[in-house]
């Protein structure tokens, strides 16, 4: 069976707003329940498109290092 997946990778720089993003990060994972589908720190693998987008818009507002795909999962 294939699965529609939204990756989202990003690369903050180390600035203050380094740890701005993290803050933010942290209270949009508490919010939706996000924990567990990291795959690395700067990447996040999920089947859900409204909240990949939502972690893309609040990357984009700390670097032009963000990329939002969609693949297909073929496991």
């Amino acid at each position: 069976m294939r699965t529609t997946v939204f990756i989202v990778d990003y690369d903050i720089p180390i600035t203050k707003n380094r740890f701005r993003f993290y803050r933010d990060l942290k209270r949009l994972k508490e919010k939706t329940g996000l924990y567990g589908s990291m795959s690395t720190q700067s990447v996040l693998v999920t089947y859900d498109e409204a909240l990949a987008r939502r972690v893309f818009a609040l990357a984009s507002r700390f670097t032009l290092r963000v990329h939002i795909y969609r693949a297909v999962e073929v496991v």
